[in-house]
């Protein structure tokens, strides 16, 4: 099992956060966009289609926010096992 330093951990982190961050304004500026070429406000189906988009980028925020959990869990048991030294054979 090869080791993941700390930081590429919080690299993660920030890449994710600013992807999410990117695309939810993405998301939001195009309906703008779209309700202003039209001098209307966002029709049912827009605001449906934004609520799943939005819904389907939480349910990948959460699974990576499990592997996140998993994998920092991993490093601990690593770290634990390293401190405290291989059991004799």
């Amino acid at each position: 099992m090869g080791f993941i330093p700390d930081w590429a951990l919080g690299v993660g982190v920030i890449i994710i956060a600013i992807t999410v961050a990117k695309t939810l304004s993405g998301m939001l500026r195009m309906m703008g966009i779209r309700a202003a070429a039209r001098n209307l406000t966002p029709s049912d189906e827009a605001i449906s289609e934004l609520r799943q988009s939005l819904d389907a980028v939480q349910n990948r925020l959460s699974e990576v926010e499990e592997r996140l959990d998993f994998t920092e869990r991993l490093l601990a048991k690593q770290r634990d096992s390293e401190r405290l030294g291989s059991p004799p054979r």
